[in-house]
């Protein structure tokens, strides 16, 4: 298929039009207005990204509760000591300042009649706040009259580093193919997590940036807390957010206390294990029941509460998003066991991309931001990316790393890397592979590598819960895939995007599986059979892949505990 061949520069090259990307380009603009920003997007900026597709959740810090306490908590319970504590408090410091930024930006958040915010507690020392489905239109809106340039229906493929610096990127379009060297003196990263496209919601989060990062020889930190998995309905596919409160087996008994005994900020892995130990048991299928004796948890729900379906009725008061309706009165009369029945929903969310404070990565120049970053800056420990056991979070995080980055990268004068041009022998070879697809008449198709992907991620004995034997199985399923993926063949340009996502799936899976073999503990979401216990003395570490010449390699790293505030006893 022919193409056309452009050259472009920008002062910063976002890679990404979702919250994460929107925000940067923002603050970049608003305190630099004299550097060209160019965001690139695969799909509509605006449109891309998860934010606007159902989450419009915010966490909010009570202004009353210290940014050290939160830290404290989160660390203690969340966390569990793996994260970096510095970064976590900035965070929880900058709540107010990012709220007033989205509402400076158009955003629709909701507030009470005396100016204060509306909100709404989820659980132990944390709320939310919600905010329209149009925030990313909102903000695209704001950047164009800033002068951000755009430019959509673009994905960015490949990174160009010279000497340790970042110089560029190849992109190109998904409508015409057009192929695209794009010069840059910053380039940030915010094309999203790894969801590998199971989850309906979260599968617009492919991690393509994340593994072309990786090619590019950026590092990557904490890639095994890469799998959230949420509780859903087994025969509507519904979530079921905090559902874990709430789960007996086919006995009735009721199972929630055997992995909590108090209402935690959201789900943890247990109750995954819980739910995999009763149907090894033969006491599955689990279901949920609402009797009772849990009627003081329902206002947080919105369930049988008249003043809690009230408040939730207005918290998702979204002019612009459709109209959800809350359920009051679901209960064990009203709905039988069957249709309660419940299982792991495998979602995904690896996020590893290492940055430092500033959310600049390994490789000078290159910054990344929002989901395809949240745990490579470790400031959440041993979870997932956003909800990472904090609803609110993923959308706020964001907004947090684009704000933080935008200051850093408007404040500097270079990079500090003498200007060179990208070698033509380097953008030829970068040319050849990402069209590569397109000149195949026989090979695999994307879907087969996906379908084995998949295979390998979304049991949660090989994902979540496991075990030396089962991730040997499941490497074996993505060694597979990663042989199938040497001759993807592709139809059209869209097809030839499903190529480079599913490749991208395969790498994300090898980075997950080698840092999950490397870490024998269990620790927050990181559960090991074989490991079952948190081991301080040899895994208070972080675990770093990088790819050197072509190859896969792991190193670990302690985690500063001296230079942090609360260490483990």
């Amino acid at each position: 298929m022919d193409y056309k061949k452009t050259e472009l520069s920008c002062d910063v090259l976002i890679a990404g039009g979702g919250v994460g990307g929107l925000t940067a380009a923002l603050e970049i603009k608003e305190k630099n207005p004299d550097l060209d920003v160019l965001i690139v997007e695969k799909q509509t900026a605006g449109y891309g990204g998860k934010a606007n597709k159902g989450g419009g959740v915010l966490q909010y810090f009570d202004p009353k509760m210290s940014p050290a306490e939160f830290v404290k908590f989160h660390v203690e319970n969340i966390g569990c000591y793996l994260g970096d504590q510095e970064v976590m408090y900035k965070y929880v410091e900058m709540n107010t300042e990012m709220l007033e930024k989205l509402i400076s930006w158009g955003c629709n958040l909701p507030k009470n009649p005396d100016g204060s915010w509306f909100v709404i507690p989820t659980g132990p020392m944390t709320s939310m706040i919600t905010v329209d489905l149009d925030i990313t239109l909102k903000m695209r809106q704001r950047a164009e009259k800033l002068g951000v340039r755009i430019m959509d229906k673009t994905t960015v493929a490949e990174f160009f580093v010279e000497d340790g610096c970042i110089k560029g990127a190849a992109a190109y379009s998904i409508l015409d193919g057009t192929f695209y060297v794009i010069k840059a003196k910053y380039v940030v990263v915010a094309t999203g997590s790894q969801n590998y496209r199971f989850a309906s919601m979260w599968s617009s989060g492919r991690g393509d940036g994340i593994a072309a990062a990786y090619r590019a020889g950026a590092e990557m930190r904490n890639c095994e807390f890469g799998n959230f998995t949420q509780i859903a309905k087994v025969k509507s596919h519904d979530e079921v957010v905090f559902g874990e409160n709430n789960m007996y087996n086919a006995k009735g008994e009721f199972i929630t206390p055997h992995f909590r005994s108090y209402r935690e900020t959201d789900i943890n892995s247990n109750a995954i294990r819980e739910w995999y130990w009763q149907m090894l048991a033969g006491t599955g299928p689990v279901h949920l029941e609402y009797p009772e004796r849990e009627q003081e948890s329902r206002p947080a729900e919105g369930t049988d509460s008249k003043e809690g379906g009230a408040a939730m009725a207005r918290l998702f008061d979204r002019p612009y998003g459709r109209t959800f309706r809350m359920l009051n009165t679901i209960s064990s009369q009203s709905a039988d066991q069957g249709s309660m029945e419940i299982c792991p929903l495998f979602i995904g969310e690896q996020s590893p991309i290492r940055v430092d404070g500033n959310m600049a990565t390994s490789i000078k120049g290159m910054y990344a931001i929002g989901d395809c970053s949240y745990t490579g800056s470790a400031a959440p420990g041993a979870v997932p990316a956003p909800p990472g056991r904090n609803r609110g979070s993923g959308i706020l995080n964001a907004v947090f790393a684009g704000i933080v980055c935008g200051d850093a990268i408007a404040a500097l004068k270079t990079c500090g890397c003498a200007p060179a041009e990208i070698p033509a022998e380097k953008v030829a070879a970068v040319e050849e592979a990402i069209y590569a697809p397109l000149k195949r008449t026989a090979g695999h198709k994307a879907k087969d590598v996906i379908d084995l992907v998949q295979k390998a991620v979304v049991p949660i004995e090989q994902s979540v819960y496991m075990k030396e034997d089962r991730m040997k199985k499941a490497e074996g399923i993505v060694a597979e895939a990663r042989e199938a993926a040497k001759d993807l063949r592709a139809d059209d340009w869209h097809d030839l995007l499903a190529c480079h996502e599913a490749e991208a799936m395969v790498t994300c899976a090898e980075m997950f599986y080698a840092a999950s073999e490397m870490r024998k503990e269990s620790r927050g979401w990181f559960l090991r059979e074989d490991y079952p216990d948190i081991d301080n003395k040899n895994w208070l570490k972080w675990i770093i892949v990088q790819n050197v010449d072509g190859k896969m390699t792991l190193r670990t790293e302690d985690v500063p505990i001296d230079k942090y505030p609360n260490k483990p006893e």
